[in-house]
């Protein structure tokens, strides 16, 4: 009788501690970091990561992502592609970008370029039985990205570039230019 008391008492001990330190950050990401571009004190993007893998626990393969989004209050330039979505706009050095419009938007008129939400993909890798090499986003150092942000007192617009990384926790951003919505910039 003590033995079928004690029996489920010394497997849940067992089971429990076979795997005391499981650890499912298969891709080494560092905490989800976010970054003010306007030094303001609230947060403009975000650095995320996220993975795919295989189903089997501990997951024996898969793919790990890096990339930088926009959080709330940000937004990035965007161009209507063929099929009319959104696509992320890159621009060069020099490229100009033009204030900001005020006036009313003519729903008859659906615009190419527009701010809107966007996912800039930094770098790829893989973990387990098919692992790939850290791959960073091609060009990556030499895309700039136009921002605009919705501030409490004043809207500003900008551009910045992202550091090619080395590692998958650590991204750096560089802001080239903060301007208000109502002034044209040049792209650096």
């Amino acid at each position: 009788m003590r033995i079928a008391l004690l029996l489920p008492i010394l497997l849940s001990a067992v089971t429990a501690a076979s795997q005391p330190n499981f650890d499912r950050n298969y891709c080494g990401f560092a905490p989800n970091d976010s970054i003010d571009l306007t030094n303001d004190g609230i947060p403009d993007l975000v650095v995320l990561g996220f993975r795919s893998g295989t189903d089997d626990e501990p997951s024996s393969s898969g793919n790990c992502y890096l990339h930088v989004m926009n959080l709330p209050g940000t937004s990035f330039l965007n161009s209507r592609d063929e099929q009319g979505r959104w696509r992320l706009k890159v621009y060069n050095k020099g490229d100009s970008i033009r204030a900001v419009s005020t006036r009313p938007q003519d729903d008859l008129q659906i615009p190419l370029v527009n701010y809107t939400d966007g996912s800039i993909p930094v770098a790829y890798w893989g973990y387990g039985g098919h692992a790939e090499p850290f791959i960073v986003t091609s060009e990556l150092g030499t895309q700039h990205y136009v921002f605009l942000i919705k501030g409490k007192e004043q809207d500003r617009h900008g551009s910045f570039t992202i550091e090619p990384p080395v590692r998958s926790d650590r991204v750096n951003i560089h802001v080239g230019v903060l301007m208000p919505t109502d002034q044209p910039f040049t792209v650096r």
